[in-house]
């Protein structure tokens, strides 16, 4: 099993140096230096307090589909939304850093699960739900990206409805129906319906 590319970033040079090693000092786990980021699958920010600032850097230093684990010793449960669009999928407060806990998170990263408290876990589904009652839903959206007609439709594409049974299904024009998917899978950067279905699967609006 290869180990896990990673990436460290820290504004406080004895911050980088504890993560370093705490790292380092685990086989499954390849620490990256600076110059190799983009080939890091995991990012870990160590930083004293978690701020807008901190935000914005990640836009600039995370690749696409690197996911974050941050290490602070203050973070602000109203800004786990924001901190989860960002990428973090893992907030470790810094006086309960080990070893063990730092690599089981950075593993868990890499593997595509999420470690949050149950206070931020939380507070992030009270902030998804005000916005999905708030603005979402006002407005003919879904927390997944996809509008209300646009799931309708990829979902009898996922039952293996043909266009012509779907606008019948749905009592729309064949061309509305093709239209709907086109504008979904380009704002979304979807290459086909198959990868719309998988799309809409992954982002938990199909069951």
């Amino acid at each position: 099993m290869q180990p896990i590319p990673v990436v460290i970033h820290a504004s406080d040079p004895l911050d980088h140096t504890g993560m370093t090693a705490l790292l380092r000092a685990a086989p499954e786990i390849e620490v990256l230096a600076a110059p190799d980021r983009a080939r890091a699958r995991v990012l870990v920010l160590a930083e004293y307090q978690w701020t807008e600032t901190h935000r914005n850097a990640l836009r600039r230093i995370r690749g696409p589909e690197m996911r974050v684990v941050i290490v602070t010793e203050r973070f602000d449960e109203q800004d786990i939304l924001a901190a989860a669009q960002s990428g973090v999928v893992c907030v470790l407060p810094s006086a309960q850093v080990t070893q063990a806990r730092l690599v089981t998170a950075v593993t868990a990263a890499a593997n595509g699960s999420a470690l949050m408290s149950r206070q931020l876990q939380g507070a992030l589904l009270r902030q998804l739900n005000a916005l999905r009652s708030g603005l979402l839903e006002p407005n003919g959206w879904t927390v997944s990206g996809l509008g209300q007609r646009e799931l309708d439709v990829i979902r009898l594409v996922a039952d293996g409805f043909s266009i012509e049974e779907i606008a019948s299904e749905l009592s729309l024009s064949e061309g509305t129906v093709k239209n709907c998917l086109h504008t979904a899978m380009k704002r979304l950067g979807l290459a086909n319906r198959t990868h719309a279905v998988a799309y809409a699967i992954r982002a938990g609006a199909l069951a």
